[in-house]
């Protein structure tokens, strides 16, 4: 009991709520504990035991209290190496190409050619939705998504069977060449 006298007494009182008892915290000093760091030295719960002969749920609480939860709880997930591109920010006019990805001259206007590949840079398609023309890729008027020109016909016949706006683009390009040649053999049937 005389040993015990070398921990501190807030360490000899965190112990005791731990668990340990006099006896305990005598084993513990005198295997060589004097405060905190030590029981880092000591690295895991089996070692305290196999040092002081400690019981397994005691040694466990005051390791916990030690140095902190197991290693494999703690352990820092894998930091994931990842290229990330520079953010680049452009202005709101700026065109470009929505085959070729090439951004177009200041002086260009809808319906010119790109620069680049030389096919219709942002080329003039009809809403589906409410038959207006605009260029890009989203009507300006509602704000339907175009669909290329060879499935105008094919949303037209879906919105009259009832689909949605934002649907019909969707179930256009999950459609096969097989599920297309359908609908248009319905369109030509009530044409």
């Amino acid at each position: 009991m005389e040993n015990s006298n070398s921990l501190p007494k807030l360490i000899e009182k965190i112990l005791r709520s731990k668990g340990a008892n006099d006896e305990q915290i005598s084993m513990l000093v005198e295997a060589g504990i004097q405060s905190k760091a030590d029981f880092e030295t000591i690295g895991d719960t089996q070692t305290l035991i196999d040092v002081t002969e400690m019981d397994e749920a005691i040694a466990e609480s005051i390791m916990q209290w030690a140095v902190g939860k197991p290693a494999q709880q703690v352990a820092a997930p894998e930091e994931t190496t990842t290229n990330r591109e520079p953010i680049v920010v452009e202005s709101a006019d700026v065109v470009k190409c929505i085959h070729c990805d090439t951004k177009q001259p200041k002086d260009y206007k809808t319906g010119d050619l790109c620069i680049s590949c030389g096919m219709q840079a942002e080329p003039v398609l009809s809403c589906h939705w409410c038959y207006s023309t605009g260029p890009g890729k989203f009507c300006r008027s509602c704000g339907a998504e175009f669909v290329a020109s060879a499935d105008y016909e094919v949303a037209l016949y879906l919105k009259q069977e009832g689909e949605s706006k934002n649907a019909i683009p969707g179930l256009i390009k999950e459609m096969s060449a097989n599920d297309k040649e359908n609908v248009w053999a319905r369109i030509r049937k009530n044409a």
